[in-house]
């Protein structure tokens, strides 16, 4: 079951038990549950616990006043900005309204989204072609970060890339790693990487859409 067939009431209440676990580390009580909705009966509050169960959202040790237990982990949607290569720059953030759902404790803020992958120039790091890559907006990286790298062009965000960044200070440029052995890297003056390029943000999760090759 989803929490799209519960009525608004049990939303917020599983909301709540969430966001209690998350800050806690613990299930909140009956009490504490009808404190926060303002709801004055516990049994009114048992009720709609009653409910969650039923659709298979928590599940309940009886007897325990902090027996409640998630039963799937809770996930939010992110929305898809497009498609990125793992091989030469392509185009991206086109208009979609396309979304992935992600554990909840990878999304720091809202502007946390994900890209489909074209390409294989990142197989060795088990990154495929067709695959959702998690991506943390940022502008700053450490070396060996898998990133986001945008070729701006007269100062609007061009195409980007996907690759290992690497700056290598003894050649005074940026290496843009591919995983795959066959493939050459992106080497850039770091004048020229100054001036015409940024990291976009950084890879923190892959996700795999059943039926892709690995």
């Amino acid at each position: 079951m989803s929490l799209e067939q519960a009525s608004e009431i049990q939303k917020k209440m599983y909301e709540f038990i969430v966001s209690y676990m998350e800050t806690e580390g613990m299930p909140p009580t009956n009490r504490e549950i009808g404190r926060e909705l303002k709801i004055a009966s516990t049994g009114h509050v048992d009720y709609h616990l009653t409910m969650l169960e039923k659709k298979g959202l928590i599940s309940r040790q009886a007897k325990k006043s902090r027996g409640i237990k998630l039963t799937t982990k809770p996930t939010v949607g992110i929305p898809v900005a497009g498609t990125i290569a793992a091989g030469e720059p392509l185009d991206i953030f086109a208009d979609s309204a396309q979304t992935v759902d992600v554990g909840r404790e990878l999304v720091e803020n809202e502007k946390t989204y994900a890209l489909v992958v074209k390409g294989r120039s990142m197989i060795e790091d088990h990154i495929c072609d067709g695959d959702y890559v998690v991506i943390k907006p940022q502008s700053t990286c450490q070396n060996g970060d898998i990133v986001v790298a945008v070729h701006m062009q007269e100062g609007v965000s061009g195409s980007a890339t996907l690759k290992r960044f690497y700056q290598e200070k003894d050649h005074d440029r940026v290496r843009l790693q591919p995983a795959n052995s066959e493939l050459e890297p992106i080497l850039i003056p770091r004048s020229v990487w100054d001036r015409e390029w940024q990291v976009q943000g950084k890879v923190i999760a892959i996700f795999r859409q059943c039926g892709n090759a690995a």
